[in-house]
């Protein structure tokens, strides 16, 4: 198998797999330690709130967001259209370290 760097900007990389058969596989890979990093930041210093008085809930990569709706047949923008599903993202455990206020929803 032959893998090709289609694009890489630091963050996120996509690779072109040719498995030597006629198949192709596009895959996309994204670190999101970076992102995990900063919302723990935020909440450490305590930037909870935002100069608008609003709360700052969370810091989470478009990446993630996407899979998580592309895993429940939707779609990034149904999530933010649907404040039904941003709150299930948001209220996942598994989710918790994108969070930067911690309070209830």
């Amino acid at each position: 198998m032959k893998t090709r760097i289609l694009s890489n900007n630091g963050y996120s990389r996509t690779l072109w797999h040719d498995h030597g058969d006629g198949k192709v596989t596009v895959q996309q890979v994204t670190d999101v330690t970076a992102a995990v990093e900063r919302a723990k930041g935020l909440h450490n210093i305590g930037a909870h709130t935002t100069g608008m008085g609003d709360k700052h809930v969370a810091s989470v990569p478009i990446p993630v967001l996407s899979e998580w709706a592309q895993k429940r047949g939707k779609t990034y923008a149904d999530v933010l259209q649907d404040s039904g599903l941003l709150k299930q993202f948001l209220e996942d455990p598994d989710n918790s370290v994108f969070r930067v206020w911690k309070g209830r929803l």
